[in-house]
């Protein structure tokens, strides 16, 4: 006798596939690629440390699940996800019935800007939720100065790293073409 799926979905969270063993996935995935390209070990090829590379992402993976943050956080946040990107796909499905995609860069780039903006809400509701983010914070009158000193801390920092360098590509300096006599 087959089992629905909904039975079987059950008896997976009943194990902890979704609450262990898919974040762990993840996150090990996520940091063996970052640390496979960027070869962080060096070396001529980043082949060489592949043992090396896959003990660090097992320990930060297994490391990440130690007190249940992560599974929490990804329980909140991939379901607000799949909401998003469901609300994105209906309005690509709505416009592209009146208009092409592919003669349009603006469309392009309007979607875009509205996928950014539900990923933003979506970050926003999963902090919310998770409790790292309370609306209080940044209206509070009592927390001003502190968000103004972390502005203030943060353009420093960008002035700082900045000031070194007055040729080249630099965010806040380019030098103007000097015009041929």
């Amino acid at each position: 006798m087959a089992l629905p799926i909904g039975v079987i979905l059950q008896q997976w969270a009943d194990l902890g596939i979704f609450f262990y063993v898919l974040p762990f996935l993840l996150v090990f995935a996520l940091v063996y690629a970052i640390l496979y390209k960027i070869n962080i070990m060096g070396g001529e090829s980043p082949n060489d440390n592949r043992g090396v590379y896959a003990i660090i992402a097992l320990a930060i993976a297994l490391m990440s699940l130690q007190f249940d943050f992560v599974p929490i956080f990804f329980q909140i946040l991939f379901p607000k996800i799949g909401i998003g990107l469901s609300i994105l796909l209906m309005g690509m499905i709505l416009v592209g019935l009146f208009l092409d995609f592919r003669k349009s860069q603006g469309l392009n780039m309007a979607f875009l800007g509205i996928a950014g903006v539900i990923g933003v809400i979506v970050l926003l509701t999963t902090f919310d939720d998770f409790s790292w983010w309370s609306g209080n914070f940044w209206v509070n009158q009592e927390n001003l100065s502190a968000i103004v000193a972390g502005i203030i801390i943060i353009v420093l920092v960008l002035v700082i790293v900045n000031s070194g360098k007055t040729t080249g590509d630099n965010m806040f300096y380019r030098p103007v073409p000097q015009t041929v006599r």
